[in-house]
């Protein structure tokens, strides 16, 4: 069957515009995708990790290692920590989501990582790094005892 030019054009342009269509759908799957995976992202955020609820320990926890990663990049700049963290201090008598978590050497390992901090933000800029690490070796010292869990991701907020 021969096709006059008419009708290649025809076919042609039928063929293009179908084309159109279909990537303008696609297109408009992605986005809905994209849309999708961002409410869905922050739902999973305001979800307490805990399926018992977050705890105060927990929550502060995740705050110190929030600043801690905070603080990685401000001691590779060779910037000095200013505004000591306040807030931490309450590491002491902040609630765990198991009562069974607070060993007796718990309070120990408080101190041991309150003294470190202390240490990193009145850091001469020659000793951040060295500072910076002991305080991440001071909660992976506490979590090696009582939580270990978060140790993986503790061990790569060290600096080398």
């Amino acid at each position: 069957m021969v096709l006059s030019l008419r009708n290649k054009f025809s076919v042609s342009f039928t063929l293009v515009i179908c084309a159109l269509i279909l990537a303008n759908c696609s297109g408009e799957a992605k986005k809905e995708e994209v849309e999708k995976a961002k409410t869905d992202s922050i739902a999973s955020c305001a979800k307490p990790v805990n399926p018992n609820g977050d705890s105060e320990l927990s929550l502060l926890m995740r705050e110190m290692m929030s600043s801690a990663s905070n603080l990685k990049e401000m001691v590779k700049q060779g910037n000095v920590p200013k505004e000591f963290p306040e807030a931490f201090l309450k590491i002491h008598t902040a609630q765990p989501t198991d009562s069974e978590t607070k060993k007796a050497s718990f309070n120990d390992f408080a101190d041991n990582y309150i003294s470190n901090l202390h240490a990193l933000y009145n850091s001469p800029k020659e000793d951040l790094t060295k500072n910076y690490n002991a305080v991440v070796n001071a909660c992976a010292s506490c979590h090696s005892q009582h939580c270990p869990g978060p140790l993986k991701a503790i061990n790569k907020l060290k600096i080398e």
